[in-house]
C-alpha cells in the first residue's frame, strides 16, 4: 500500500470521537469545508461562526435540526450526507433534533419535481418509517441524551385552523411561486396542489415549534430552509442559521443533458442503502467511475481540502493508482456505516478481492440467465432491463472497459459502444460481466409471433 494512502487511511478510519474542545473557529472551519460549493451555502454567511462563538461563550450547546420524510422505506447514502455532518456536530457537543416528517411525507417534498408525487396514506408512511430510527442509528448516536426525536404529526395533527391562518397570512403567494420547479410544472401543464405549495410552510412551522439554532439540508432544500427562517422571524423568534450540502452523484456517474451528475436516487437505480451489507456497499463504491470518487470524498469523508488535493494530484501524477484511491474510499464508506469496525471493513475488502481481484476471468456457477424473445432488441436494451442501469450509464461503462464478454477459457474481451447497439441475437449463448457485480448469460427464448 502506498505510504501516503496508509497515513490517510489511519486518520480517516480513526476519527476523533470528541471534538467539543475545539474552538469555535476550528469547528467553523471543519463545518464550512463540507458545505455546498454553491454561493450562499451558509445563511446568513456570518451566522454559523457567530452561533458557534456564542455557544462557546455561554457553554450552551447549539440546537441542530435535521428533518427527513419517510416517503420510502430506505435511507440511502445520498440522504446520509446531512446525517454525517449532523454526527460531526454531535461530536462537537451540540444537541441534535431529528425530525421524522410523518405529516409532511403524506404530501411529499416538491423540490425539484417535474410532476406531483403519488399520495401516501398514513399507513404507507408508518410502514416506511418502521426502520428509520434503526437506519439513522447507523450514523447518529441516538442513545445520546442530547438527541431529541420528533414526528411532526405531534403538532401538525393538532394545530387549529385559526392558528394556521395566522401563519400563512403573512406569506405572499409571490414568494411561494418564486420557485423554478413550480413555474416549470405550471408551464408544462402539470398539476400543482395547494398542499405542495404549502410544504415549505409546514417545514418552517417545524422550526417555529422546535426553535433550532441551526438546520442542515441538501442544496435542493435551499428555498424550503429560507421559509424556516421567515416563519421563525414572523413568530418573533431569532431565525435559525442553515447549511446546505451538494447532492451526491449516483454510483453510475451518469450526467444529464446539461453535463451535471445525476443525483443518487432510488428511481435511477444508482443508490446504496445505508443498510446494505458491507460487501455490497464496498462493491458498489468500487464499481463507480473514477471521476465521481472525488465528489464522494468531499461529501462523505473527513478529509481536509489540502489532503484531498494531494490525493487527487498523486493519482494524476501516477504515484498513486486510481484503484488504490477508490479502495480507500470504499473502506472509508464501509467504516462510516458500520461504526468504524475494522474487522467488517477488512472482510468486505477480502470478499471483493476474492470475487473481482483477477478481473473476474472465471464464469460464476450462479450466473444469471437472461432470455430474450424479440430479435429486434439491441444488446443495450437487454442490459438496461436486466441491471436497471440507464443507456447512458451502460455506454459510459463500455467506454471505461467495464463491459466484458466472458469465455470458458478465461480470455475475456471488451464490449464496445458499437457492440451495444447490435442485435441481441448476435450475442445469444454469450456470457457477460456488466460492471463489477452483474454476470449475465444471454439465451434465446420462444420468439413472439
Amino acid at each position: 500500500m502506498n505510504k501516503f494512502i496508509k497515513r490517510l487511511e489511519e486518520k480517516i478510519l480513526n476519527p476523533v470521537d470528541d471534538l467539543s474542545a475545539l474552538s469555535a473557529e476550528e469547528q467553523f472551519k471543519m463545518l464550512k469545508v463540507r458545505a455546498s460549493v454553491m454561493d450562499n451555502s451558509i445563511v446568513p454567511a456570518n451566522g454559523l461562526l457567530e452561533k458557534l462563538q456564542a455557544s462557546k461563550k455561554t457553554g450552551i450547546p447549539l440546537r441542530v435540526k435535521f428533518g427527513i420524510d419517510p416517503t420510502g422505506s430506505e435511507i440511502h447514502i445520498g440522504h446520509a450526507v446531512s446525517l454525517i455532518n449532523l454526527k460531526m456536530l454531535q461530536r462537537m457537543g451540540h444537541k441534535i433534533i431529528l425530525v421524522i416528517g410523518d405529516f409532511t411525507a403524506t404530501i411529499g417534498d416538491p423540490s425539484g419535481r417535474v410532476e406531483d408525487r403519488p399520495p401516501l396514506t398514513k399507513e404507507d408512511v408508518h410502514r416506511n418509517m418502521a426502520t428509520y430510527q434503526e437506519q439513522a442509528a447507523k450514523i447518529i448516536d441516538l442513545s445520546d441524551n442530547r438527541v431529541e426525536k420528533h414526528y411532526n404529526s405531534e403538532w401538525m395533527d393538532d394545530i387549529k385552523l385559526s392558528d394556521w391562518l395566522r401563519v400563512i397570512k403573512k406569506i405572499s403567494v409571490n414568494s411561494l411561486m418564486q420557485r423554478d420547479d413550480f413555474r416549470n410544472r405550471m408551464r408544462a401543464g402539470s398539476s400543482l396542489s395547494v398542499a405542495e405549495m404549502e410544504y415549505a410552510l409546514f417545514m418552517g412551522y417545524d422550526s417555529v415549534i422546535l426553535k433550532p439554532d441551526l438546520e442542515l439540508g441538501g442544496i435542493d432544500q435551499y428555498l424550503n430552509l429560507t421559509f424556516c427562517r421567515d416563519l421563525m422571524s414572523n413568530a418573533g423568534q431569532k431565525p435559525e442559521v442553515f447549511i446546505t450540502y451538494d447532492l451526491l452523484p449516483g454510483t453510475t456517474g451518469e450526467k444529464d443533458r446539461y453535463g451535471r451528475y445525476v443525483k443518487m436516487s432510488k428511481s435511477k437505480h444508482n443508490y446504496i442503502p445505508v443498510m446494505s451489507t458491507p460487501e455490497d456497499m464496498y462493491g458498489k463504491v468500487m464499481s463507480m467511475p473514477d471521476d465521481v470518487m472525488w465528489i464522494w470524498y468531499k461529501a462523505l469523508i473527513e478529509i481536509t481540502p489540502s489532503e484531498l488535493m494531494l490525493l487527487q494530484k498523486s493519482v494524476e501524477s501516477g504515484s498513486v493508482h486510481p484503484k488504490e484511491a477508490k479502495q480507500l474510499l470504499a473502506r472509508s464508506v464501509v467504516a462510516i456505516f458500520n461504526h468504524f469496525d475494522k474487522n467488517i471493513v477488512r472482510k468486505a475488502e477480502e470478499h471483493f478481492n476474492e470475487r473481482f481481484g483477477k478481473e473476474a476471468k472465471t464464469i460464476p456457477t450462479n450466473i444469471r440467465e437472461i432470455q430474450y424473445t424479440q430479435n429486434n432488441l439491441r444488446l443495450i436494451d437487454v442490459f438496461r432491463e436486466a441491471t436497471g442501469r440507464t443507456g447512458n450509464a451502460l455506454r459510459t461503462l463500455a467506454i471505461q472497459g467495464g463491459l466484458k464478454r466472458l469465455s470458458e477459457d478465461g480470455t475475456n474481451s471488451s464490449v464496445s459502444v458499437d457492440d451495444l447497439m447490435q442485435s441481441v441475437s448476435d450475442s445469444r449463448n454469450t456470457n457477460f460481466r456488466v460492471g463489477k457485480k452483474d454476470f449475465l448469460r444471454i439465451v434465446q427464448g420462444r420468439t413472439r409471433e
